[in-house]
């Protein structure tokens, strides 16, 4: 009996290792979740953070609850972005008593186009561990591309260079 209780423990620990690690869902528009890294530079309680978008879409991360900690935002093994401390107040609403806003908490915006995703994020524990941080998916207005604004801009140039040359026309006939 003895010899099968351990036989069990044993497989059911082996089995708890072998198993996937579960992902978040985060929906557009839910508000902030809250999540924490364990170890620095390992992956947080709650990665991956998974979702599905229809159209273009801001995913946010945010420091809590002790200044001085950053984030990395990984898809896979690729390094997305990082939080970072900015000058620009960005204000959106409160996250467990700590605005997206307060510029002593490092932040991103990650900028995601329809399709499916799944992030991983990690921290550097630089003000402790556990280290918490909140994230956030909303929807976004879709913002031109820097190839479209040239467009625009070639667009009214020509425009504008063909009523100049029409009117130095018009002035000659």
């Amino acid at each position: 009996m003895k010899t099968k209780l351990i036989g069990a423990l044993l497989a059911s620990a082996i089995a708890a290792v072998a198993a996937p690690a579960s992902a978040a869902v985060i929906v557009v528009g839910s508000g902030w979740q809250d999540d924490e890294i364990g170890g620095i530079g390992t992956p947080s309680t709650g990665s991956a953070w998974t979702f599905t978008v229809a159209g273009p879409s801001i995913f946010r991360v945010t420091d809590a609850y002790i200044p001085g900690d950053t984030f990395s935002l990984y898809s896979g093994a690729t390094l997305l972005a990082t939080t970072t401390f900015t000058t620009t107040a960005e204000p959106i609403d409160s996250f467990a008593g700590v605005t997206w806003g307060d510029l002593s908490y490092s932040r991103l915006s990650y900028a995601v186009g329809p399709g499916s995703y799944s992030f991983t994020i990690t921290g550097d524990g630089a003000a402790g561990v556990p280290a918490g941080f909140g994230v956030r998916l909303d929807a976004s207005s879709a913002v031109p591309e820097p190839a479209t604004w040239a467009m625009m801009i070639a667009g009214f140039g020509l425009v504008g260079g063909a009523l100049r040359q029409r009117k130095a026309t018009a002035q000659f006939a």
